[in-house]
Parts: structure tokens; sequence; C-alpha cells
């Protein structure tokens, strides 16, 4: 049987794999989904990105966002009631349970980034998974922000595939706000809109074969 010579000169090839986005509104306001609609459509057509279709939440289904697999979720939601939320698109904060594996979350309502919201957030992030990087305001946005998301995703999502996610959030955010697109809406007070790296608390059991079950150890608190 002749043996095949070895092959000289073979480069291993790099597969780039897609990155998943999802953006999503919630179903009691056209509004919302008539600005998430804009974003995703400009992110149909970038390379190495799969953007899916607008998700529509109902109430008390919040959990069919925050839980699904993707890689950046951007979420366009009516304002909170104050800066003290209990809600989350019209599902109560204490009824979300599915695990948020994302890497990075833009929240575009009111009050994204209080603290109820982040230790939420935390609560439900694995433990086992790098710190979910977050952008939202810290309180009230005057304005509607979609005009900031848009060409922030485009930065984020063909830029760098290196460095955490909230650095690469960082970069993205300045990015876009360079652009000439941006230059006609400085009132709008992007100086609220801050990025959290916000470490998981949520404890899994790893199940190893022939051992016991084993739990994670939280990162720790809240950033």
């Amino acid at each position: 049987m002749k043996t095949p010579s070895p092959r000289t000169g073979h480069r291993r090839i790099r597969v780039v794999r897609n990155l998943q986005v999802l953006t999503v509104a919630p179903a009691r306001s056209p509004r919302c989904q008539a600005d998430a609609r804009r974003v995703a459509a400009r992110l149909t057509y970038l390379r190495r990105v799969t953007c899916r279709p607008v998700l529509i939440v109902p109430p008390g289904a919040a959990d069919r966002a925050l839980g699904a697999d993707a890689d950046v979720l951007y979420i366009c939601a009516h304002s909170y009631p104050g800066p003290q939320p209990e809600g989350f698109l019209d599902t109560d904060l204490t009824a979300l349970h599915r695990p948020l594996t994302a890497n990075a979350l833009i929240l575009d309502t009111c009050w994204g980034a209080a603290p109820a919201v982040r230790r939420t957030l935390a609560a439900l992030r694995p433990a086992r998974l790098p710190p979910l990087a977050l952008l939202a305001p810290t309180d009230q946005a005057p304005f509607d922000h979609h005009v900031l998301a848009g060409p922030l995703l485009e930065a984020l999502l063909t830029g760098p595939r290196s460095g955490s996610w909230a650095e690469r959030l960082t970069e993205a955010k300045t990015t876009a706000l360079a652009t000439a697109e941006l230059a006609a809406h400085t009132r709008r007070d992007w100086a609220r809109w801050q990025v959290y790296a916000i470490p998981g608390t949520r404890t899994t059991k790893i199940r190893i074969p022939g051992k016991f079950s084993l739990k994670e150890t939280p990162l720790g608190p809240t950033t």
C-alpha cells in the first residue's frame, strides 16, 4: 500500500464565525418596535454578522429576550416609571430566571443602568462566563437614542474581535460619537450612557462524568 506523502507548506485556515445579534422591543410599544427595526435594518448586510428578525416581547415574557442565544442584544424599550425600576420589558424583575449568556447588552431605555437592573442582570449571568458588557443610561434619557444604537452596533460588530467586551463596547461608543451622522445629535447628552462590566453571580451545577455535581463560585458583586 502506498503511503501518502506528508503535505508541505500546509497552513491551517482559521474560520471566523458570524456574530449573532438580536434586536428586541416590547409588544405594547409600536414606537420602540419601529426604532428596533430601523437599527436591525442597518445590520442586515454586515459581513460576519447574523442579524436575527426583531423579537417582539409580550408582557411577562422578558426572559425570551435576556435568555436568547446571541452574542449581542439591543433592547429598545419604554421608560421605567422612576429611578427605582421594578420591571423590565413589562416583566417584574423578580420573575426573570433564564440565564443571560450574551456578551454585550445595549439597553435603550431610561434608567437602564439603575442599580436594581444591574443587580438583576448579575443574578442572571452565569458566574463561569466573563462579565456582561452593558451600555445604558444611568437615569432618564429625554430623547430617543436609537440614532446612537445603529452606528454603535456597526462599530462593535465590525471592529476588532479582541479585548474584553466592555473595552470593545467603550471603543464602539467612541467611534460612533465621532461620526458625522451623530454630529447633529450632541444635545442628546450621550454622557448619560455609560459602559459597565457586570460579573455574574448566578451559580450553576457542573456535572463531571463519574463525579458528584459541583457548584461554581460567584465572581463577586455587581460593578
